[in-house]
């Protein structure tokens, strides 16, 4: 049953809570999912102690499929195909259309997922921030997880929140219900409900009809019921402005001559 892949509890996990990472006690009260030993690359939820989705095989690999609601009841049907859990795309400017793949391959995105997926946060991390510092989405929702859980640098939720909410304002799913997190229970920030219900509906929105997707109206209930009317009303307003801004891949001969170590390359 496709269901026993993702369930519910491994579904809020990937959805509303930063990625499981390498061995490393849970910290009390958080709004991400503890660590586990194997973190999950697009993951992001609100749960604690749920079981995420399998580690993913590769750097900003694709996302896992949805599930269909009937699959709760047994039924055997397919699992639901979907780009709109995407963190990476192509960004067309002009009629051309540009990726990240090449500065992934340069800034040694591949050997620093490794790395990271076996605890090597001294290894990985800075690789991860060279490419978040021009704009990559995937790697600014990385640091928004290291600065969360202080994998390879201290604990800094303020700083964890900047790179979360970068991520997100590129349209990176995964960071939608982090950002959201975070502001609900004003870690980095002051606690900001309306905030935190926007990236909720946001995220709905980006959805079809799912289990995901369902479990996501859930926690988006939870904010709203410690709203009022007007609050509510004003943050449905802003989730309905709100435009995707995804970054311009650059030309790495525009980036300095060492911006990427050449044992890396």
């Amino acid at each position: 049953m496709r269901f026993a892949r993702l369930s519910a509890a491994a579904l809020l996990a990937w959805l509303v809570a930063a990625p499981a990472l390498a061995q490393q006690a849970p910290v009390q009260s958080q709004p991400l999912a503890p660590p586990a030993a194997q973190p999950a690359v697009g993951a992001t939820p609100l749960t604690p102690p749920a079981p995420l989705a399998p580690p993913a095989p590769q750097f900003a690999a694709p996302p896992p499929d949805l599930t269909a609601r009937e699959a709760l009841t047994g039924a055997p049907v397919p699992p639901i195909k979907t780009e709109a859990t995407l963190c990476v795309r192509p960004v067309v400017i002009d009629e051309e259309v540009k990726t990240w793949d090449h500065l992934q391959e340069l800034g040694g995105a591949k050997p620093a997922w490794d790395a990271y997926m076996i605890g090597d946060y001294v290894g990985s991390v800075p690789i991860f921030a060279r490419l978040a510092k021009v704009g990559h989405p995937e790697a600014e929702r990385l640091m928004g997880v290291v600065y969360y859980f202080g994998q390879g640098v201290p604990q800094d939720y303020a700083r964890s929140l900047y790179w979360f909410e970068k991520a997100a304002n590129q349209g990176c799913f995964g960071a939608y219900a982090a950002v959201s997190s975070l502001y609900r229970d004003g870690k980095g920030a002051a606690a900001d409900l309306g905030k935190a219900y926007m990236w909720l509906n946001i995220a709905v929105s980006r959805l079809p009809d799912s289990v995901e997707r369902d479990a996501l109206i859930k926690e988006r209930g939870k904010v709203e019921a410690l709203m009022t009317p007007g609050q509510i009303e004003a943050a449905q307003k802003r989730s309905q402005a709100f435009k995707e801004k995804p970054v311009v891949p650059p030309d790495p001969e525009d980036l300095p001559v060492d911006y990427f170590p050449k044992s890396l390359n």
